[in-house]
């Protein structure tokens, strides 16, 4: 029953007896007197006794002189709920009231936001968030709130009287705000291992303490990060993702091209790049002789990729066979090498060639000391193989004095040595232009002479 019920209740009991209109209830009030009583006793005692609504003492108590009728006994004491009985007696008689009393308690309607909180009060749990509590005593209590991913909160609330009261609380979220951004974006987010949506990405029930941040995207390694958030800050995480690199081998036929990817020298042919990360890459290859070639390859995530380059010929070449052996070979004044003599001997060399030269028009000199050579022009075109046999000429170019003992005497010959035969004698041409055989028996000596630089 609510106080205002109550109230009221009394309000007509009181009206009522006092017009008269409870026949019998008169024996408490002035009026005549008996010989019959009432003894009342209450647990807890110490009630106080309300007789047809005249105040009397507190229990333990006797109402005495009481004439025939019928009474209507309220006990109040503060703490506790009104107790009520109507006790009827006849002339002279002696009757027993043993009333308990029930403690009074307060009405609670506790809320909270969000709902769901758990609720204890007085460090007793009572339940979830909206809750109502009739069985709280009056009086001062402590309310604490808790819910997941809230910080908590304690209030206290005073119960004076059986008014219902209402106790709501916010509470503040126990999460703070973690903003994910990648480059690239669009990557997957998980946070403490559950996904949370893609970057760039809004996190705002991160929990307070530390989380892991992963983002995650196909073709690029798993970037971690540990953060730690306090309830209600916001902590950023800018994820630069690495790509996982492909394999891409370059190969050239013929071997040897320079590779260029984007531009940049990375090796000769055949090379293996594994640096690569996935997505479009302009490739060249370029040799000399042949025409370069480049082209554009996609390269996915984690591939291994062979490249092939078939280089197209865009030079010719100048084969030279000369007589004798042994010269040096000028191609527009470069010195190319020098002619080497052929297997078994002879008056002349290997071929010797000169290639990858771009098409067009090439004078090709020949040197040897002791020998003249005229310049040839040679016309080149792509692909082509000019072949040359070249003779020098001889110079009469004195290199060598010997000197023989004849029955006349010791005489001196310079020349030009033409060769030494195996039984020591030797051929020396003579300034004539004849060649003179000396025995190895007649020579006394063979003196180098200072050889003349040749034009």
């Amino acid at each position: 029953m609510n106080v205002a019920h109550r109230r009221s209740s009394w309000a007509v009991l009181r009206a009522a007896a006092a017009a008269g209109l409870l026949a019998g209830m008169a024996g408490c009030e002035s009026g005549p007197v008996g010989d019959g009583q009432i003894r009342v006793i209450s647990d807890p005692p110490g009630a106080t006794v309300i007789c047809n609504g005249r105040v009397g003492e507190a229990t333990p108590t006797t109402l005495t002189r009481l004439p025939p009728g019928t009474y209507l006994l309220v006990l109040e004491k503060a703490g506790y709920l009104p107790a009520r009985k109507s006790v009827a007696i006849l002339e002279g008689q002696r009757a027993a009231v043993d009333l308990k009393l029930e403690p009074a308690t307060a009405l609670a309607l506790v809320h909270s936001s969000p709902p769901g909180a758990d609720v204890h009060v007085d460090g007793v749990f009572r339940g979830k968030t909206p809750l109502f509590l009739t069985d709280l005593p009056l009086g001062r209590h402590r309310f604490k709130f808790e819910a997941a991913g809230r910080l908590p909160r304690e209030i206290e609330e005073d119960f004076p009287d059986r008014v219902p009261r209402r106790v709501l609380v916010e509470l503040p979220g126990n999460t703070g705000r973690i903003l994910v951004r990648s480059t690239p974006p669009g990557a997957a987010v998980r946070l403490n291992g559950v996904e949370r949506g893609a970057t760039p990405c809004e996190i705002p029930d991160a929990p307070a303490g530390e989380n892991v941040v992963e983002v995650l995207l196909a073709g690029y390694r798993l970037f971690t990060e540990k953060v730690s958030v306090s309830a209600q800050e916001t902590r950023e995480v800018a994820a630069v993702l690495q790509a996982i690199p492909t394999t891409l081998r370059i190969v050239s036929i013929p071997t040897g091209a320079r590779i260029y990817v984007n531009n940049q020298f990375r090796g000769q042919a055949p090379i293996e790049i594994t640096d690569l990360p996935p997505g479009e890459h302009r490739l060249r290859a370029e040799l000399t002789g042949h025409e370069p070639s480049a082209r554009t390859v996609n390269l996915a995530a984690q591939s291994n990729l062979v490249e092939e380059f078939r280089l197209q010929r865009n030079s010719g070449k100048i084969v030279i066979v000369s007589e004798p052996p042994g010269v040096r070979v000028f191609i527009n004044g470069e010195d190319k090498g020098e002619t080497r003599s052929a297997a078994g001997g002879g008056v002349m060399s290997e071929p010797f060639e000169v290639d990858l030269l771009p098409p067009g028009t090439y004078e090709v000199k020949l040197t040897r000391p002791g020998y003249a050579h005229t310049p040839r022009k040679v016309t080149l075109a792509a692909n082509a193989v000019v072949d040359l046999h070249e003779k020098l000429v001889r110079r009469f170019v004195p290199d060598t004095r010997i000197r023989m003992k004849l029955e006349t005497g010791e005489i001196v010959r310079d020349g030009m040595l033409i060769r030494k035969l195996p039984d020591g004698s030797v051929e020396l041409q003579l300034d004539t232009g004849t060649i003179m055989k000396i025995n190895a028996a007649d020579i006394l000596a063979i003196e180098p002479l200072r050889t003349p630089t040749p034009r």
